[in-house]
């Protein structure tokens, strides 16, 4: 049999809902109608275009006013399910925009995870305890760039500089001092080492490492070593294909989390930020700062678009931690 035109789906929208429930709660039309603040005939004519959309009778009058038939009985509960998903999805919307609820997704590079970030999503989820926050692993520069790009990913914080993406926008925050790591029992003499000294021990390299790796590098080939090999290994942007670390280094690990073991247990010295440098001396490694100083940059990329409050919110708590980001005094026990 075929069914009437709206039979099963009598409210159209969630204002007939609520004026169904008005009229039920208020037992009649015309106290609905001021609860409401509407007009009287405006109300009856939709209480009748409901009943119309329902198939059936919804209301009926008696000595005690309007009250529901069995069938406007049946649709209460679902009216007010309906109408506490609205208040339930509008608490939801403001819970996100106030940051009392919601999800903070970020993608990074290795480089950077244990400093700012680490200390940056610290602060925000103190900030925002409500709100998640799941931080991604760049593989490469190159799917960091197209995570970004194709909408996936609304904030990056990575190691520069990235490759050539017109769409997106890089910022500076900060940049990563680099020490070089021995293992325990090393001998070396105090004080800073030059490029050249590193240039002579077998080391450690991460495979994909970003602006670090770019910036060792370059004060290694200015030492002169493999300075043929090096003349060729960078791309049109300068970066150095991630391949080209098996030139410089004897060990090469595609983790950088892999290079303090590596360290310590003489696998090779390890060119490291500051971070690892001090997690390396606490365990009884040999760290030494590097004469001239070596430098990585790192920062943000996103898109030149407006960010979510969520991302807005970290990246106003990532730049206070890069702004407030010290020396430390003197570094790891050297």
């Amino acid at each position: 049999m075929a069914r009437e035109p709206g039979r099963g789906a009598p409210f159209t929208g969630l204002r007939q809902a609520e004026y169904f429930l008005a009229v039920v709660d208020s037992g009649g039309i015309t106290a609905a109608a001021r609860r409401l603040r509407v007009a009287q005939p405006s109300l009856s004519q939709t209480v009748r275009a409901i009943e119309r959309q329902a198939g059936t009778e919804l209301f009926e009058r008696t000595p005690r006013g309007v009250v529901p038939t069995p069938a406007g009985r049946a649709l209460v509960e679902p009216a007010r399910r309906l109408l506490a998903a609205r208040r339930a999805a509008g608490r939801a919307v403001a819970d996100v925009a106030s940051l009392r609820a919601g999800r903070l997704e970020l993608v990074a590079h290795a480089s950077v995870t244990a400093d700012p970030l680490a200390r940056a999503v610290g602060r925000f989820r103190r900030a925002f305890p409500g709100v998640e926050v799941l931080v991604e692993d760049a593989p490469d520069d190159d799917e960091l760039v197209y995570a970004l790009t194709d909408g996936r990913h609304e904030l990056a914080v990575v190691s520069l500089p990235l490759p050539v993406a017109p769409a997106l926008v890089t910022e500076e925050l900060g940049h990563h001092d680099i020490w070089l790591a021995m293992a325990p029992g090393t001998v070396v003499a105090p004080g800073p080492v030059s490029p050249a000294e590193v240039s002579a021990m077998p080391l450690v390299a991460v495979l994909h490492g970003g602006s670090a790796r770019h910036a060792i590098r370059r004060a290694l080939t200015g030492a002169g070593q493999h300075e043929e090999e090096a003349g060729a290994g960078h791309g049109e942007d300068g970066r150095e294909p991630a391949g080209a670390a098996r030139s410089w280094a004897g060990v090469v690990t595609p983790h950088l989390g892999s290079v303090i073991p590596l360290v310590l247990t003489g696998a090779g010295a390890a060119l490291v930020d500051r971070w690892y440098a001090e997690r390396i001396a606490e365990r009884g490694g040999v760290v030494r700062p590097l004469e001239p100083a070596v430098r990585a940059p790192f920062g943000v990329a996103r898109r030149g678009e407006p960010l979510s409050p969520a991302c807005r919110a970290f990246l106003d708590i990532l730049r206070e931690t890069c702004a407030g980001r010290s020396a430390g005094g003197p570094g790891p026990r050297a």
